[in-house]
């Protein structure tokens, strides 16, 4: 279960996962339909069934939350929304106004053969900053500091934030679990 196809509409993404698993990651450029829900797992099975209706071959897709505490974890997976909506700076200053500037970023990766699905999760504590900082990075990333270090994603660089990132470590748990499902006797 590990030739797939990566299926994401964006770039950036496509983009990191390729310096994370491999520069030879084959990526399909398909923009799939979020549905609306604060259950990120509920999403990423939603787009791993469609990107498997349209390309019917083994496909991962992943969904990306950023859970304010501020908020009880609003807005999770609908945070592509609120960027659009306040941008990054708007994201951070509402968890200030708040008074509480904690975050979790999470990242899924599921992995669909049509039958069954590996998924590989990423957790990444920290805190949101204004303003925006950094120069490498997009989404939020510009916002959002990890725990245990005083920049944000967008100040850490791409070899440094795809190591300790969520999605660096949602990428790594799912390799991990296909390596073990090969393994004999499992």
């Amino acid at each position: 279960m590990t030739d797939f196809i990566f299926v994401t509409g964006n770039a950036s993404k496509a983009e990191e996962a390729r310096r994370i698993v491999s520069p030879s990651l084959r990526v399909e450029s398909i923009d799939l339909p979020e549905i609306q829900s604060l259950d990120p797992h509920e999403v990423v099975r939603a787009k791993a069934m469609e990107a498997w209706r349209r390309l019917e071959r083994p496909v991962v897709v992943e969904e990306t939350s950023l859970e304010l505490s501020a908020l009880n974890g609003f807005p999770g997976p609908l945070v592509k929304w609120m960027l659009e909506s306040t941008g990054a700076d708007g994201i951070a200053r509402c968890g200030h106004a708040l008074g509480d500037p904690r975050a979790l970023a999470r990242c899924l990766v599921l992995l669909y053969d049509g039958e069954h699905e590996v998924v590989g999760e990423g957790l990444d504590p920290g805190r949101l900053v204004s303003p925006p900082r950094g120069a490498s990075g997009f989404g939020w990333d510009f916002v959002f500091a990890p725990d245990g270090s005083d920049r944000t994603y967008a100040e850490l660089g791409p070899r440094e934030k795809d190591e300790r990132g969520h999605r660096g470590r949602a990428w790594r748990d799912l390799l991990s679990k296909l390596r073990a499902a090969k393994q004999p006797g499992k």
